[in-house]
């Protein structure tokens, strides 16, 4: 069985973007799909709190740079290998520090829940209801 609640980073992703597109679509909710690009967009280049970097930068090594922001034409700095051996080393040190500061979220949230869990103690020879 397919259960997305249970699925905590996914259910908060599309409630996110629901949220941003509960701002465009019309009352009739018929032109959703004229704004979901916009809304994905804008939700992969917006910095998230627990891993501290834009979904964007963490796969392309680099923040996202609309055309419009673009003062003239690209200058060419690299060539193909140093262009390589710098994006390898910036990925790396930025896929640690979200993991990083992934971590700490999930100690914060652990912490959190932590705060109203209740503990299960379970003898040899419980009964237990088993639920598939």
């Amino acid at each position: 069985m397919f259960h997305p609640e249970s699925q905590g980073s996914s259910e908060q992703s599309h409630c996110v973007l629901a949220e941003y597109l509960r701002h465009y679509v019309g009352a009739d909710q018929t032109n959703w799909n004229q704004w979901i690009a916009f809304a994905t967009y804008v939700y992969n280049t917006t910095q998230h709190s627990t891993t501290g970097f834009t979904p964007f930068e963490l796969l392309f090594g680099n923040p996202s740079i609309l055309p419009s922001a673009l003062k003239g034409p690209p200058q060419p700095q690299y060539n193909y290998d140093d262009y390589v051996s710098k994006l390898k080393g910036w990925l790396q040190t930025v896929h640690q520090q979200a993991h990083k500061n992934l971590t700490v979220s999930k100690g914060k949230s652990k912490g959190q829940y932590d705060k109203t869990a209740k503990t299960l103690k379970l003898q040899v020879g419980d009964k237990v209801l088993l639920f598939y």
